[in-house]
């Protein structure tokens, strides 16, 4: 696919105007998004990074909106919809492909939505906020926030790049409780094992990640 055909493409997904739309049927753009839909949740990063690039105009025309640019801020605005966007991705399952970029639109914007009203919340609890002052001078959420859950996304797609061993490794050390020692009696391994099968799974996460 040439450039100008990427970008005729995504402008269509993403229901902007294009003087020149793309060539492919309904159909065909329906199978597309379906074969790069099933690798991306099969742990294909460049399947899930080229459905972001085609998604990533529906994102900013909804952060033009100036009810949200000026409650969570723009970029802080497009990094919550590019997680959310992978969310939807990672956990649809259903048949319709051909209706899955509204779907993925409706879905976008309740969710720049609901954050809007979670700011309002929060600052109102706060007390930073006169009570006639509405939605005018609220603040963006903080990057941190959306950081963990960026890289909770992150590591769910690189855990799948793992050998079996070395992720029942992570998993028993960081989100079961297990100690190394507890971990080497169940496995039925020393405990130098466990911290080989550990240090090698870092470092395979590192690089997935990254």
């Amino acid at each position: 696919m040439t450039q100008n055909q990427k970008f005729n493409t995504v402008n269509h997904f993403a229901g902007a105007k294009n003087e020149h739309p793309p060539q492919q049927s309904a159909g065909e753009q329906a199978n597309k998004l379906k074969a790069l839909v099933t690798a991306a949740q099969s742990g294909d990063t460049k399947a899930l990074e080229e459905l972001c690039i085609m998604f990533e105009p529906l994102f900013r025309k909804e952060m033009k909106r100036e009810i949200f640019y000026n409650s969570i801020g723009f970029e802080e605005g497009l990094s919550l919809a590019r997680l959310r966007f992978i969310e939807i991705i990672m956990s649809y399952n259903g048949a319709d492909f051909t209706n899955l970029p509204g779907y993925i639109r409706c879905r976008i914007h309740f969710a720049l939505y609901d954050e809007m009203k979670k700011v309002w919340e929060r600052e109102n609890n706060e007390g930073t906020l006169p009570a006639d002052d509405g939605e005018a001078n609220i603040s963006a959420l903080g990057d941190n926030v959306i950081e963990r859950e960026e890289l909770a996304i992150l590591l769910e797609l690189a855990l799948k790049k793992l050998t079996e061993k070395q992720r029942n490794t992570i998993k028993a050390l960081y989100f079961e409780g297990y100690t190394g020692k507890e971990l080497a009696a169940k496995q039925k391994i020393t405990p130098a094992m466990v911290s080989k099968n550990h240090k090698q799974a870092l470092n395979n996460l590192k690089q997935n990640i990254a």
